[in-house]
């Protein structure tokens, strides 16, 4: 479900085909409804909750009591709801003053902004050849097409026995991109990612990509649309075999875990020897050195609000904090201090930010400050 049509469905505007995909969604289970709730509730009562700077602090603050961690958890989960619909009343409402604007603002020059990231990619083809694919430039060869925003493959009827081409979506630091997969699924690619799959599906045999690296969130087309073929998603020895559903995978080469989040539907998960069923709401976390697989619930909203336009941190390291954020702002960071890596912090923001407004209300928890130099940013 993306979170702009809880917000359409909020202000009543949403069209005939959004409706019915909304009612879907709202009704398939109690979860849903009570987010939906939740959201609307946040959105009206709003405006009146985030006024001033302390409502920022709150939202965006380093957790000093370990003891009390769960319930502060529960507060801030609220809090960040607000502060993500707050973010986008204030795109959307300009006559409306709904946030104090950040005090003690550091200035940052204009040759060394950095900003969002956008819809882009390089796609190779079969014989090497690399398109640059972005916002404005328009691509069309044999069965793939982009209109520079969506990379779409249709269905050419490939054989059984072919040999089927392989091409190669790069996602740059700084970037993301949508695809549709010659049978229909959808996937979300998100920055600093490589995905390699066959233009065309051959029918009843299985479907197989895989994810280099990086993070994809896949909405993959049911087997019984393709003479009952399974889904394969292969992160090097790791797989994830699919009949149709969605779901998210995170395989940075950088991270010691290989993640995968279950929004609906049935998956399973691991290796050559050990695999696992995952329920929706839950999360496979497969250890690269050990291979070990371990099967956690998790807030689904959370590990795929990057495909919905928003950062979502709870609890997390400002190393980590960092390292996300330099994936899509396309920039490097160096720590002053080795102690402040592991800075926790909770905090929602749209990914159109500018990088220095998500900066600076960390600032305001006066744990950290910041300098950017051009494309680095020292955490001091």
């Amino acid at each position: 479900m993306e979170f702009k049509l809880i917000i359409k469905k909020i202000e009543n505007a949403l069209s005939e085909s959004e409706a019915e995909i909304f009612d879907r969604w709202y009704a398939e289970s109690p979860e849903h409804r009570d987010y939906f709730h939740r959201v609307q509730q946040a959105y009206r009562d709003g405006p009146k909750k985030i006024e001033n700077d302390k409502a920022w602090a709150k939202v965006f603050s380093k957790i000093k009591d370990r003891r009390r961690k769960k319930s502060y958890l529960k507060y801030a989960a609220g809090i960040t709801l607000l502060l993500a619909l707050a973010s986008f009343w204030a795109t959307r409402k300009s006559t409306q003053k709904t946030m104090a604007p950040v005090p003690s603002v550091v200035s940052v020059p204009e040759g060394d902004r950095i900003e969002a990231g956008s819809d882009r990619a390089v796609l190779t083809l079969e014989d090497g050849t690399q398109v640059v694919l972005d916002k404005g430039r328009r691509f069309k060869k044999g069965n793939v097409s982009s209109n520079g925003e969506e990379l779409v493959y249709a269905n050419d009827g490939a054989q059984g026995g072919k040999t089927v081409a392989q091409n190669i979506l790069d996602i740059p630091r700084g970037g993301q991109f949508h695809m549709v997969l010659s049978d229909g699924t959808k996937v979300w690619v998100n920055a600093k990612t490589k995905l390699k799959y066959p233009v065309a599906f051959a029918p009843g045999e299985t479907r197989k990509v895989e994810l280099v690296y990086g993070e994809a969130y896949f909405e993959v087309s049911p087997s019984t649309a393709h003479g009952g073929s399974r889904f394969i998603v292969m992160t090097g020895e790791h797989e994830v075999e699919v009949l149709g559903t969605q779901f998210n995978i995170k395989a940075y080469g950088e991270e010691p875990q290989i993640s995968t989040t279950l929004v609906e539907g049935k998956v399973k998960v691991g290796n050559g020897t050990t695999k696992r069923d995952l329920s929706p709401g839950y999360q496979s976390r497969f250890e690269r050195d050990t291979e070990e697989l371990a099967v956690v619930e998790v807030d689904v909203y959370d590990e795929i609000s990057w495909k919905n336009g928003f950062f979502s941190f709870k609890d997390k390291p400002l190393e980590d904090i960092m390292e996300v954020l330099s994936r899509w702002y396309d920039f490097d960071v160096r720590f002053e201090e080795e102690g402040l890596r592991k800075l926790t912090f909770n905090g929602v923001f749209r990914r159109a930010e500018d990088i220095e407004d998500i900066l600076n209300i960390i600032r305001q928890t006066n744990e950290v400050d910041y300098e950017i130099d051009q494309k680095t940013i020292t955490i001091k």
